[in-house]
């Protein structure tokens, strides 16, 4: 990408030259040079110099949304390319929301680290809205989560499911007798929240607000939902997951409610740069995701037995 951009993009980030320059190699004076030659091209000013630190104007604004918008276009036909020579990535990072934790994800990396053995895989468990900035910036090369939005410039998506996120309680719960609840059910009980996804409990406040219900009373956030299966076994807690977990669920004797109508149903798959699709890693991971996920869906009480499937 030209440097120029480049080190217009690193001023409007910091908002300060002396840490800009440091960040591009370049000192103080040369940046400032590089920043007024920038001005005088674009016959506008850029910044507005302030005893605080450096602030885009308008014109400013409008150069970094075009700007940022090359360094993706560079950056990718720069992997395009490395694709077409070499058809080997030394990385592939993968990044799962909820619904792939305990078996998609993990045979997925599994499988492919057996397949692709000079590549080092890198798995991680987050949600879309955190993981989208990385994988756009290319940190992040395959990310599975929603799929309810219009992917940005660059990005393409594979839907793979559909998620229905439900509450689970534990089997000897009175509620796990019902063959069909209502909201109003829940309106006493205490939850254990996922607490990396913000759009989950957002959806749950504004489930509970349509009811007319009291706001819920989530009273434990948990990091890893095998954890939070664990802590509401046993208890009259209730967890609010996937319905595709159910399996794994049982496996802490949690069952799944029939709530209708459901807290929250949405798309979900692979979101993947449409620069690496032609990486022969990346084109099996997409062959694999539809199988992994069906064969994750019909084996019961599969999680924690160490067996990973293996596909032609």
């Amino acid at each position: 990408m030209d440097r120029t951009l480049l080190a217009f993009l690193v001023v409007a980030e910091e908002g300060n030259l002396t840490s800009a320059a440091t960040r591009v190699g370049l000192t103080q004076p040369a940046l400032t040079k590089l920043i007024k030659r920038l001005e005088r091209d674009y016959e506008a000013p850029l910044f507005e110099r302030t005893s605080r630190g450096m602030n885009l104007t308008r014109a400013g604004a409008k150069l970094r949304e075009r700007a940022r918008r090359i360094e993706v276009h560079y950056r990718q036909s720069r992997e395009e390319i490395r694709s077409m020579a070499t058809g080997m990535l030394p990385h592939f990072s993968i990044e799962a929301g909820a619904a792939y934790h305990m078996e998609i994800a993990p045979d997925l990396t599994h499988i492919l680290s057996e397949e692709f053995p000079d590549t080092k895989l890198r798995l991680d468990f987050n949600v879309a809205t955190l993981t989208l900035p990385r994988l756009i910036a290319g940190e992040v090369d395959l990310m599975l989560g929603a799929i309810h939005d219009s992917p940005p410039e660059g990005i393409e998506t594979a839907e793979i499911m559909q998620v229905e996120i439900v509450p689970y309680c534990w089997k000897s719960d009175r509620l796990a007798n019902i063959e069909q609840i209502k909201p109003t059910d829940l309106s006493d009980r205490r939850w254990v929240i996922y607490s990396r996804d913000d759009a989950i409990i957002s959806r749950m406040a504004g489930y509970f607000r349509e009811w007319c219900l009291p706001p819920p009373h989530i009273s434990m956030e948990v990091e890893a939902l095998a954890a939070s299966f664990r802590i509401v076994s046993g208890s009259n807690k209730l967890v609010l997951a996937p319905r595709s977990l159910s399996n794994v669920a049982e496996e802490f004797g949690l069952v799944p409610l029939h709530l209708s109508p459901p807290i929250w149903r949405f798309g979900s798959g692979a979101w993947f740069r449409g620069s690496s699709r032609d990486y022969p890693i990346m084109r099996r991971a997409l062959d694999l995701l539809p199988r992994l996920t069906t064969e994750a869906a019909a084996i019961p009480g599969s999680y924690g037995r160490g067996l990973v499937k293996s596909f032609p």
